[in-house]
């Protein structure tokens, strides 16, 4: 809004803004927000790079369509955090996702009633549909065969919408995902953090991934060249079960009309392969005997997803091998994550821990470091 500051913390929402705000959107037209109960750091020991509050307004008068909550995203409040988010325009990047895109694909996202971002400043600030009934996903529980199923089903629509698409070029605030900055970046940090990664999870690592690990901190780049070439379509980043909401505890396999998933915070999207999030999502989340009786099946059903829905020139064998070297980058997370880990935030600690012994097997049973620049002839 001209003229308006943004609000970056929730004590900041005030009945005026939030009037202001969601009439810009249409989100109200008539009503005047009186008053606002605002429940702050609901996603404590979840999210890292932001702060969540549910917000609850009262109106002067019953208007429908007039939501009754939501959630309001800010930035980080932890200057590291904070630095990251800037330098690489996560707030940017999330702003103008649900501005410019959440609205033209089939994937369901959360309806955004205001957003604003001063990329200047960075400061930003996201008023998103509240989901109930629908149930987050819990990354330390992991997922059925069956919500594993229904996540990559949808993901993989959405990948097929933007596959190759020319708009791609278009939406040039979103990077690829081995833009030189991201790249050289994300090497220099692998190798900062390795040292106090392997002092925290040396020993909970077999030595074969280890010396993966060490190999892989070297040839960072090159993979993230790899991953730059075509097919590109968009890739969330962070596809895992904190950040989905399924409609039903238990989804079952749903009918292929079901779209009871949503999918939420779109900070580190980027340009690329979608199988990364493929990986991403199945290398971390599901235990290792569930993840292996069920990976080539769920693999399949994305690729034949990919397929049913306009995608061509990409074959299954190909798929797989994206897939194994996708794999690698599971490896980036948990040694960024833990090598720089707040060991006071006790979920964060279980949660890197739990996703990174998940990888390693992922990485072991893949016998994905053979993909690796430096080992191949």
């Amino acid at each position: 809004m001209v003229g308006h500051k943004i609000p970056t913390r929730p004590e900041e929402l005030t009945p005026e803004w939030l009037t202001d705000a969601l009439r810009e959107t249409g989100a109200i037209r008539k009503a005047t927000v009186t008053s606002v109960d605002v429940k702050p750091d609901i996603a404590a020991g979840v999210g890292f790079m932001g702060v969540l509050a549910r917000v609850s307004p009262q109106y002067d008068q019953q208007e429908d369509g007039a939501p009754d909550s939501f959630i309001a995203k800010f930035p980080s409040p932890v200057p590291e955090n904070r630095e990251i988010a800037d330098t690489f325009r996560l707030y940017e990047r999330e702003t103008r996702f649900y501005q410019e895109i959440a609205g033209e694909v089939e994937l369901r996202t959360p309806r955004c009633y205001y957003g604003d971002c001063d990329p200047q400043s960075g400061d930003f600030v996201l008023l998103l549909e509240d989901l109930p009934p629908a149930c987050v996903g819990d990354q330390l529980a992991g997922c059925s065969a069956g919500e594993a199923e229904l996540a990559l089903r949808e993901l993989a629509k959405f990948h097929a919408t933007w596959w190759n698409s020319p708009q791609l070029d278009e939406i040039d605030w979103m990077p690829l995902i081995n833009d030189p900055l991201i790249a050289q970046s994300a090497q220099d940090s692998y190798l900062e953090a390795w040292d106090p990664f392997v002092e925290y999870a040396g020993d909970k690592l077999p030595a074969s991934v280890r010396e993966v690990g060490e190999e892989f901190g070297k040839n960072v780049i090159k993979m993230m060249d790899r991953f730059g070439k075509p097919p590109r379509t968009i890739v969330h980043g962070d596809y895992r079960l904190d950040n989905l909401f399924f409609g039903l505890p238990d989804v079952g396999l749903p009918d292929e009309g079901d779209n009871s998933l949503a999918v939420i915070d779109w900070q580190i999207s980027s340009r690329g392969p979608g199988v990364f999030d493929v990986a991403y999502f199945l290398c971390g989340t599901m235990a290792p005997a569930e993840r292996k009786a069920s990976e080539m099946d769920l693999l399949r059903m994305y690729h034949g997803t990919l397929v049913k829905n306009g995608v061509h020139g990409y074959d299954f064998e190909q798929c797989f091998e994206d897939y194994r070297a996708s794999a690698l980058f599971c490896l980036l997370y948990s040694v960024l994550e833990i090598g720089n880990m707040d060991t006071a935030n006790e979920r964060g600690v279980e949660l890197f821990d739990t996703i990174m012994k998940r990888a390693a097997s992922a990485i072991s049973d893949l016998n994905a470091g053979e993909l690796l620049p430096s080992q191949t002839p």
